[in-house]
């Protein structure tokens, strides 16, 4: 007896950390309702790693630019000749759509999310998260009601040494600040600083994470805290999450990282202007300090108080609360 000729399907997510991360419980249910199926995912250079890591996703490859096009026909004839049952486009922008008009009229069923919703009054965040919902009820899929869980983010390589605090000189308890690439909606230097000797005053190392487009930023912070780790442009996603894994707390502004790091349960303090639509994940243990116009008014002792009254440190006064672990 012949057996059952394997299904192929394909998912494509082009975007953000921050959005890779929000989808992952819609990446468990696509995997559910494909148990036997190859699922490929196209994605972008920066997220392939943690996407190879990830248990949802038999192979994963880089998505060219459309915009060349003869990188266009080559991806078009190999997606062809791979007879995709279905297409989840899980990332809502123009990329999905060219490759979309691309394929023809034979192109497979094709599931499509939501542009992210702009909230009326609100400034936009640096940061996109699509509506999966339509995508998911498309397919015939029920939404996730759970929390995105990327405990499996460390679990892939938890025993190599580079994933443990110790390879970049971290041995003490530490905490983490992860500021955005976007200067306009990003705390100052000087308030990172300021919250950085505060850290070093109550006995945490203050570690600085992000990509290497901040290590200039970096370099401004150091200055006046020298106590600063500075991690920018050295850890890649997998590393971060184990990183995050450990910490006693963050702090942030609109950063991708953040989402990654509260998917790993640590809690912590977002910063963020009135006006702005950012807000911390849903159902998680993190609190947003809001300021006006200028986000350099939320005080780094504030923001400090705020992790003491949330349970995670303790005051100045009190002295340091090393014995705290998550």
């Amino acid at each position: 007896m012949l057996g059952r000729k394997q299904t192929n399907i394909l998912v494509i997510k082009t975007d953000g950390l921050a959005a890779f991360v929000a989808a992952e419980p819609a990446f468990d249910a696509i995997r559910k309702a494909h148990p036997d199926a190859k699922i490929s995912l196209l994605t972008n250079q920066g997220l392939q790693r943690i996407a190879r890591a990830s248990p949802f996703f038999d192979q994963v490859a880089v998505m060219p630019n459309l915009s060349n096009v003869e990188a266009r026909k080559e991806l078009v004839k190999q997606l062809k000749s791979a007879k995709f049952e279905a297409v989840y486009d899980m990332a809502a922008d123009e990329v999905g759509k060219k490759l979309f008009n691309s394929m023809g009229v034979f192109r497979p069923k094709w599931h499509v999310a939501a542009s992210a919703p702009r909230k009326k009054g609100k400034s936009s965040s640096s940061i996109c998260l699509p509506d999966i919902g339509k995508l998911l009820s498309s397919a015939g899929l029920d939404e996730p009601t759970r929390l995105p869980d990327l405990s499996w983010a460390f679990e892939a390589r938890k025993d190599s040494a580079n994933m443990k605090p110790s390879w970049y000189g971290i041995s003490t308890p530490f905490g983490l600040m992860l500021p955005g690439v976007n200067p306009e909606k990003r705390w100052p230097a000087s308030c990172y600083a300021g919250f950085a000797t505060i850290m070093a005053r109550s006995g945490f190392m203050p570690v600085l994470a992000g990509p290497r487009e901040l290590h200039s930023f970096g370099d401004e912070i150091a200055q006046e805290a020298p106590q600063l780790v500075d991690l920018t442009g050295k850890t890649d996603h997998l590393q971060l999450a184990a990183l995050s894994r450990e910490a006693t707390f963050f702090v942030s502004d609109d950063a991708e990282e953040m989402h990654l790091v509260v998917s790993t349960g640590c809690e912590g303090v977002l910063v963020a202007d009135a006006k702005s639509a950012l807000k911390a994940p849903d159902g998680r243990h993190v609190v947003t300090l809001r300021a006006g116009d200028d986000l350099g008014a939320v005080e780094p002792l504030f923001a400090w108080r705020t992790l003491s009254n949330m349970g995670l440190v303790l005051s100045e006064e009190d002295g340091p609360k090393s014995a705290l672990s998550r």
